[in-house]
């Protein structure tokens, strides 16, 4: 038998290697594409997740093409044991102190919070971090979902309240926004629930700390009113508009004003539009107290909670109301 030349054995084995190669490829190729879902769905959320935030989850299943994009909620899915469905799963990424802080929560077919989990954060070590540390964390572990959750400076007082991370008030508000987003979307797309929103607060007597028993509203250059103890006037109340965060889109606060001390009673933030979780802390009773109780001089700015640019809308807001009540209301002006 002729004896093949060195070419010849080369050109075969490159033609084997070549075919092998199709061969695998095209196997490869074909697992991929049967499997591509599934393996999606496990690199979505991975096991030890779901350990964590829906215990006895087999598989998920994406859901969230069923609804409009939320821009909260980046990924939900449903957890399965066999074919039934035992929870849902939501994925969340919102801006702490830094953006891409990223958390799941699990809930479970009543509505309840199973548990929650931070999955990715950019947040201060040591400070904004500690959010997706078990002290902070799990305070969400088996919570009712009838109210949102609100974040506090040290004890609860209340089912829903969670203990902030000392020093990251912002991180820690974030954290409970963005599972509040989550719980939401679940009481009204998956129970059906009608989720009634919490009702804006009113510029009153009652919440601006003040006495009296009628408020008259006179006319000026800002939207003011008198507040009157048996016909005599006792108090203003003028409510100032300034922008926070947003330059196009005005916080309006209403300031109340003693006329017997000439200080500062109490404010109350009617409209903003700050970020969740961030400057719409100003809404927080912690920041009405920053002015109670205050001279009607111009205040200088304190930064609460970290939100600076809200901070600074709010008191400006505020020092325009203090500069409208001494220089027109005191002089017998509107």
């Amino acid at each position: 038998m002729k004896k093949k030349s060195l070419l010849q054995e080369l050109i075969t084995l490159g033609l084997t290697l070549m075919v092998i190669s199709v061969v695998i490829g095209g196997l490869v190729a074909f697992v991929y594409e049967t499997t591509k879902e599934q393996i999606a769905m496990n690199n979505a959320v991975n096991a030890d997740d779901l350990a964590v935030i829906m215990p006895g989850t087999e598989t998920i299943e994406d859901f969230a093409g069923e609804f409009e994009a939320n821009e909260v909620i980046t990924e939900m899915y449903r957890a399965k044991s066999g074919d039934e469905v035992i929870g849902h799963v939501y994925k969340m990424t919102v801006n702490g102190y830094k953006p891409g802080l990223t958390i799941l929560a699990g809930i479970d077919k009543d509505g309840n919070l199973v548990a929650a989990k931070v999955t990715q954060s950019s947040e201060t070590p040591g400070l904004g971090a500690l959010v997706a540390e078990e002290a902070f964390i799990s305070q969400f572990t088996g919570k009712t979902t009838a109210a949102d959750f609100q974040v506090v400076k040290g004890t609860v007082a209340n089912e829903n309240e969670i203990v902030a991370v000392s020093g990251a008030t912002i991180s820690s508000n974030a954290v409970a926004s963005a599972i509040n987003e989550a719980v939401k979307f679940h009481k009204q797309n998956i129970l059906g629930e009608e989720v009634v929103e919490e009702k804006a607060p009113e510029a009153t007597i009652e919440t601006l700390l003040l006495t009296g028993d009628e408020m008259v509203e006179i006319e000026g250059e800002y939207q003011t009113f008198e507040v009157k103890t048996a016909g005599e006037v006792t108090g203003y109340i003028v409510i100032t508009s300034h922008a926070g965060y947003y330059q196009d889109m005005p916080m309006t606060i209403a300031v109340g004003f003693d006329n017997a001390t000439k200080k500062i009673s109490n404010i109350v933030v009617l409209e903003q539009n700050e970020t969740k979780g961030l400057g719409d802390v100003i809404e927080q009773e912690g920041f009405q107290q920053l002015f109670q109780g205050k001279d009607t001089q111009e205040l200088t700015v304190e930064i609460y909670s970290g939100a600076s640019e809200s901070s600074k809308g709010a008191f400006k807001a505020v020092n325009q109301a203090i500069l409208y009540y001494n220089d027109v209301l005191m002089q017998g002006g509107n």
